[in-house]
């Protein structure tokens, strides 16, 4: 190859001429350097990731104002029958015991009613348009605590079959007084069976303490499997 400057010929390649000392190959640059990785520090704290909601959480419904929150009267009314059927979500306790006062008052005016009217429907109609209602804003109230909803079911059940049971035996005892039957055994298995069933009252009557108990607690300061926290 020949001399790049001086175009002396040399048998072999080489950097540098023999001759006039020139350079015969290119520099290649040099690589940039590396940036060095940064150690970890003892005392960095990990960073922070929000918390996963709990199992079966139920998210908010559609309108806020639907949502658990603390209420008036007037908005605790509203709540109540817009939620006729809801099973699902929470209740704050404010909402349930203006609620509760509500249909109490509109109970006692019924009454007031039917004893001042030869009809007497009032009560059963407020009974049978409460039902519903009264038993969902229950179970929310009890999901608003984070507990199960079936006490107030359960309570209601239990209620039902203590007044089947006392209303059947009044009238089988009603029946032992008045000589439907000849047999005393009867008459007094019948007494038995009716002192039976009025204690018997003492579940529901348990129950029902119970229930107002609960839900007298105040509401669990965070989401759980129903719904979110009261605001």
């Amino acid at each position: 190859m020949n001399c790049k400057k001086c175009d002396f010929e040399f048998p072999c390649e080489v950097k540098f001429c023999p001759v006039c000392g020139a350079r015969q190959t290119e520099e290649l640059p040099a690589p940039e350097p590396v940036p060095a990785v940064p150690a970890p520090q003892e005392n960095s704290t990990p960073p922070q990731y929000p918390a996963a909601p709990p199992p079966g959480y139920a998210p908010p419904p559609l309108y806020e104002e639907d949502s658990p929150r603390y209420v008036g009267f007037g908005t605790a009314i509203a709540l109540y029958f817009r939620n006729y059927v809801n099973f699902r979500t929470r209740s704050t306790r404010s909402e349930y015991w203006y609620a509760y006062l509500f249909t109490s008052l509109i109970r006692l005016c019924c009454t007031i009613v039917d004893f001042a009217l030869p009809v007497k429907a009032f009560s059963l109609i407020a009974t049978l348009t409460f039902f519903l209602p009264s038993l969902s804003i229950a179970y929310r109230r009890f999901h608003d605590t984070g507990r199960s909803g079936t006490i107030p079911l359960i309570k209601l059940i239990a209620s039902g079959l203590w007044s089947a049971a006392v209303t059947v035996s009044i009238m089988l005892l009603i029946a032992a007084v008045f000589g439907v039957g000849d047999d005393d055994n009867n008459f007094w298995l019948v007494a038995l069976a009716f002192i039976a069933a009025l204690l018997a009252g003492i579940v529901p009557l348990a129950l029902n303490i119970w229930q107002m108990v609960i839900c007298c607690f105040a509401s669990e300061p965070k989401p759980n499997k129903y719904g979110r926290e009261p605001r």
